[in-house]
């Protein structure tokens, strides 16, 4: 008789969580590379944690094909980024921890299963609709605010655009971005774009900065 795969409570939410953020939303099928590559781990091993979810009904799975998740899978998907967004706010704004330190701190307390604790910490930071790296905060119900935001890397040149957020929550590009200003809720004018290299030419606070074609992929703004 084959031996039964067992997957921690713990995993089986990093992996829903990961499948919803490679999905967009939930709108594509995320392939069994993709997953591996953000999960750090063989894809033999994907295969077998998605036949898994696929037994539980988290995930519709076809090997050829790709992975989404179910409803169900989504609703839980969206439960757990509910918790994980709202811990690193909480960390970011009553425990006083940087931008760049949250996330590693949330990626634990994100499995704290308790939502009557998750309701009280939102009641008292304001029931907030983003994250401090600018992401959206489902609501209690799985809903999440939609926006007009677009990349950095999408912006006109001439135009003015206030930081929403990032894509990229790596410690070194929030450094980076903490070093020049570029915090949320910045005012930018995006002044030029290299023609060399698709360098953005931006000023923030009266200071010309240059942005790389791919930190400009990684700033989320909003045209003002």
């Amino acid at each position: 008789m084959p031996k039964r795969f067992f997957m921690r409570q713990e995993t089986i939410e990093n992996y829903l969580k990961t499948i919803y953020n490679l999905s967009a939303d939930n709108s594509h099928v995320v392939s069994n590379q993709k997953l591996a590559d953000k999960l750090n781990i063989r894809p033999a091993s994907v295969t077998e944690g998605l036949r898994k979810l696929h037994e539980l009904k988290h995930v519709i799975y076809e090997k050829s094909y790709g992975t989404r998740l179910t409803s169900g899978g989504a609703k839980l998907a969206l439960a757990i980024i509910r918790r994980h967004r709202i811990w690193e706010t909480y960390l970011a704004k009553e425990l006083g921890f940087g931008w760049d330190e949250v996330h590693e701190i949330a990626e634990e307390l994100e499995h704290i299963q308790n939502d009557k604790l998750i309701n009280k910490l939102a009641a008292i930071l304001g029931n907030p609709i983003y994250d401090p790296h600018g992401d959206p905060i489902p609501d209690a119900k799985g809903k999440i605010q939609k926006s007009n935001f677009i990349k950095l890397s999408e912006a006109k040149v001439k135009e003015n655009y206030k930081i929403m957020g990032v894509t990229d929550h790596s410690t070194t590009f929030l450094k980076y971005l903490e070093k020049h200003q570029l915090i949320i809720g910045a005012l930018i004018h995006l002044k030029a774009i290299e023609e060399f290299d698709g360098s953005i030419v931006l000023v923030c606070q009266k200071k010309e900065i240059s942005i790389s074609p791919k930190g400009a992929e990684g700033i989320i703004v909003e045209v003002v």
